[in-house]
């Protein structure tokens, strides 16, 4: 959804220090505001622990400092996707067929006037083309990945209730 100059630059830092912890890249991004926010999401083959993240943040945060890519002060932040986990390919939601999604467009869809905003299941996703069904029998929605602003998964907790509360 992203690909400028320093975007490149950061991943191509972050890249080989997230392989060397021997986690896997999951996504980053780059928030604006008074202080620029460098969010990191890194997974494990068992799940990633508060001691690895705050290990990777030191070395990460020492590198971008020596490399002097950010200019500006930043706040950095690595952790675990977590259940309502960004997407940051297409790739990545093709893994979550059948689960719930929210979706934001750049502009309005073409075929609902006015609307940004979409919660579907995921259908399919063939190259950058993601198929959402829509509750409510509003049917399918096609989605190009270069079209989205944001994606993340939409977790259902389960209903864990006895049965009904008495008033």
């Amino acid at each position: 959804m992203t690909g400028n100059g320093l975007y490149q630059q950061i991943k191509d830092i972050i890249t080989p220090l997230v392989d060397d912890a021997e986690l896997t890249l999951w996504g980053f991004e780059l928030g604006s505001g008074p202080k620029m926010v460098v969010r990191i999401y890194v997974e494990g083959p068992e799940g990633v622990t508060i001691a690895q993240c705050a290990k990777l943040s030191r070395h990460i945060g020492l590198t971008l400092e020596v490399e002097d890519v950010l200019s500006d002060a930043y706040t950095l932040e690595v952790s675990s996707p977590g259940l309502e986990r960004p997407f940051f390919t297409a790739e990545q939601v093709s893994n979550y067929i059948g689960k719930p999604v929210l979706v934001v467009l750049r502009d309005p869809h073409e075929d609902v006037p006015g609307r940004r905003k979409f919660q579907g299941e995921v259908k399919s996703v063939t190259d950058n083309i993601i198929v959402l069904t829509l509750p409510n029998d509003e049917g399918d929605l096609t989605i190009d990945w270069n079209d989205l602003k944001k994606a993340h998964l939409v977790h259902i907790f389960p209903d864990t209730s006895k049965g009904k509360k008495k008033k």
